[in-house]
Order: structure tokens, then C-alpha cells, then sequence
């Protein structure tokens, strides 16, 4: 055999498992609530999800792209299991997800020593990319709790007549995150929160709860209740009869684009701080919003935006390893450069160093345009980094 057919050879085989791999598709494990109170916020991240996965013809870096999905039912034990599920046996490159923040504490240990990629879409307690949780292999693409709704307390000083507050929230780790960073932030700027008020997960009946803050003297109430429990807390709120002496506003899971539909006008004039709203008028919002609408019927959510953005942000992540996943350390490391080149419907996005997205806030009034109910921009407050938010609680 001459040098040069030796040296062919050579190269072949060293090229041999590459091209192996290039075979076999990226796997994306989506570890999601698909059943239960927060339904919504997994079925919309996957919409999302498959629509962007569906524009690039569900292939990334020469490989096809295969979607498994998990149910976490919104509990910590059964996301524990399913994600070990999906990484042990299932093999995933990434996985996205979840949707709450109690099972997203859940899994942090696990998906830390294991090192495949987690691309966290939704759940946004403030702990899990701040020291000493932060992991190298968590990425997470929604705002913190602390991000929105503690610049919007010194918001609501400076824009609004309010200067006594009643907090409302459901009673998990996610509302209590939302409505404390709001405080702080309310109180840093003069304001007095007079009344805080937590109901359980998925309450029927929230009369008790308005009775208390019925009772209570204050100019307004700040409150956090997500999905199904959104849409009956904001009707028995406007059925209560609180709304003409206690404006309603809070964080924007109580007007989600999604359930816009189902509140109707009892929505009507809800001020809301968020990181998404269908209404953004860009370009790119624009071409997500008829896209998706074409595909669904109905407008995107926010949740449907960041499984959008996790998409974007995988496919890109695979471009430029041309489809070569085998060092998990060079994934991670493209992973964090790839955010700041995707086309968000929201905006420019950006990691900071502990891979948590820095991005803007939109401050929101829910309003009539035409025959539909949109959460109607009214200010942005810039790109604002954990970092600049976290000094109330993140004593060094």
C-alpha cells in the first residue's frame, strides 16, 4: 500500500464515527406539565417549540431532530423520574424544560452532575442561576422572578398614584419568588405593602382571599396566579366587585396571551409586567405571531415564545457544531454563544456569565383592538441582568 492510499485510509477511519453519529438524530427531551394546573404554560412551550423546529425542516446540522416528551405533571418527584428517563435511558442531547419552579429545584443536582444540557423555558425562580446553583449545564431563557417584577416596583412609584399595596399570589415557590422581588422593589422605591395574601395551587374558590382584601385599605393590589387559577382568580376578582376601589395589576401570567380568550372583558385594563407580549410590533414578532396563529388558530403566549427561543437556540447550537454533540463541554460552551445570534420574537437576548438571559421587560395594559384583547405595550424597561436585581436577598 503506497503512503498516500495509507493516509486515505487513515482519514477515513478517522472520519468514521463522526459521519456514524451524523446518522442518528439530535434528540431534544421536553420535560413539561402536559396534564394539570399548568397545562397550558407545556402545551404552549412545545408549540412553540415544534413551529421553530418545523421552519428549519426539523433538521440542525445535517441530522434530523426527534422531539420525546414527559409529563411532569407539575410535580418534583415525577420530573426527577422522567428526567432521569430521558437522559439515562432515552439518550437526549438537550433537554428542555420545566415549567415549575419547585420541579426545576428538583432536578438541579441531577442535571448538574450528568451534564446534558438543560434549556429552562419557563421556570423562574430566582435561585436557580444565581450562586451557588448556578450549573454549567442549566441555560435558562426566561427572565427570573426577580428580572420583571422587581424593577416594576419602582415602576409603579414613579408612574402610578399607588403607595399602598396588597400583594396576592398562589402559594408556591413561584408566586412567593414574583411577589417578593416585587416588594422589595416597591419598598426600595417608598412604597408600603399593607396586606399579603398566598392561596393554595389550584383554588376553586378564591372568595376568602378577596374578602381579606376587601377588608384592607390600600390603593391597589400586585398579584401572581398562573394558568387555570389565573383565569378564576381575574373573573371572581371583577365578579367580587374589588375592581373600582383595588386595581388589579401584577406579573403577566394573569393575562397570558393564551387565556386572553377564556378571561374576556373581565381582563380589561389589568396592568402587567412580563417579558413577552404577542403585541410587539417588530418584524420578527410580527412574522411569530402569523406564523403560529396560522398553525394554531390563536395567538402565541409567552410560553410559546420560549419554546420558540429553545428551538432557535438548539438549532443554532447544532449548526455550529455541524452536528458533532459528542464533547458536551464544547455543546455548553456553543450553547452560551449561540443566544446572542437567534432571532427572539421579544428581542435581543444575551447570557450573562451564570447562562441566565438578560433581556427586556415589557410593561403591559390589557385592551380592546378590533375583536381581540391584547396586552398592549406601554413602556419597556431595558435589559436588566439578575445581578442588578438579586442585591435585596443575595447577601455576599
Amino acid at each position: 500500500m503506497t503512503p498516500v492510499r495509507r493516509l486515505l485510509v487513515f482519514l477515513l477511519l478517522l472520519a468514521a464515527p463522526a459521519a456514524a453519529r451524523a446518522q442518528g438524530p439530535v434528540k431534544i427531551g421536553l420535560l413539561l406539565p402536559y396534564t394539570g394546573v399548568l397545562s397550558v404554560q407545556g402545551i404552549d412551550t412545545t408549540r412553540g417549540l415544534e413551529l421553530s423546529l418545523a421552519k428549519v425542516g426539523g433538521k440542525a446540522g445535517g441530522r434530523d431532530v426527534q422531539v420525546l416528551k414527559e409529563d411532569t405533571e407539575a410535580k418534583p418527584d415525577v420530573g426527577l423520574t422522567k428526567i432521569r428517563k430521558l437522559i439515562e435511558r432515552d439518550r437526549v442531547d438537550f433537554v428542555v424544560g420545566p415549567v415549575n419552579s419547585v420541579v426545576a429545584l428538583a432536578i438541579r443536582n441531577y442535571v448538574h452532575e450528568q451534564g446534558t444540557p438543560l434549556i429552562v423555558p419557563v421556570a423562574f425562580t430566582r435561585v436557580l442561576t444565581a450562586p451557588p446553583q448556578a450549573s454549567p449545564a442549566i441555560f435558562r431563557i426566561v427572565e427570573t422572578s426577580d428580572q420583571g417584577n422587581y424593577p416594576m416596583g419602582a415602576w409603579m412609584m414613579k408612574h402610578t398614584k399607588y403607595r399602598k399595596m396588597i400583594v396576592m399570589a398562589t402559594d408556591f415557590v413561584a408566586g412567593r419568588h414574583a411577589v417578593e422581588a416585587f416588594m422589595a422593589g416597591y419598598r426600595a422605591a417608598g412604597g408600603e405593602i399593607v396586606k399579603e395574601i398566598y392561596a393554595p395551587l389550584n383554588t376553586p374558590d378564591f372568595a376568602p382571599y378577596l374578602a381579606q382584601a376587601g377588608t384592607t385599605p390600600a390603593d391597589a393590589v400586585y398579584a401572581f396566579f398562573p394558568g387555570a387559577d389565573a383565569i378564576r382568580f381575574v373573573k371572581q376578582y371583577r365578579e367580587y366587585g374589588l375592581w373600582d376601589r383595588l386595581p388589579l395589576t401584577g406579573y403577566n401570567v394573569l393575562t397570558d396571551d393564551t387565556i386572553l380568550p377564556a378571561l374576556g372583558d373581565a381582563a380589561l385594563g389589568l396592568l402587567t409586567v412580563g417579558g413577552y407580549s404577542a403585541a410587539i410590533d417588530t418584524p420578527e414578532n410580527k412574522a411569530f405571531v402569523s406564523d403560529y396563529e396560522r398553525v394554531h388558530k390563536t395567538w402565541p403566549s409567552r410560553y410559546s415564545e420560549s419554546g420558540f427561543d429553545a428551538a432557535q437556540l438548539i438549532t443554532t447550537t447544532v449548526e455550529a457544531l455541524r452536528g458533532d454533540l459528542s464533547d458536551r463541554g464544547r455543546v455548553r460552551d456553543a450553547l452560551k454563544t449561540s443566544l446572542s445570534r437567534i432571532k427572539a420574537p421579544r428581542g435581543a437576548l444575551e447570557f450573562d456569565a451564570y447562562r441566565q438571559v438578560i433581556c427586556p421587560s415589557y410593561v403591559m395594559r390589557t385592551e380592546r383592538r378590533g375583536g381581540r384583547i391584547v396586552n398592549a405595550i406601554v413602556d419597556t424597561i431595558p435589559s436588566v441582568s439578575q445581578e442588578q436585581t438579586w442585591t435585596w436577598w443575595n447577601k455576599k
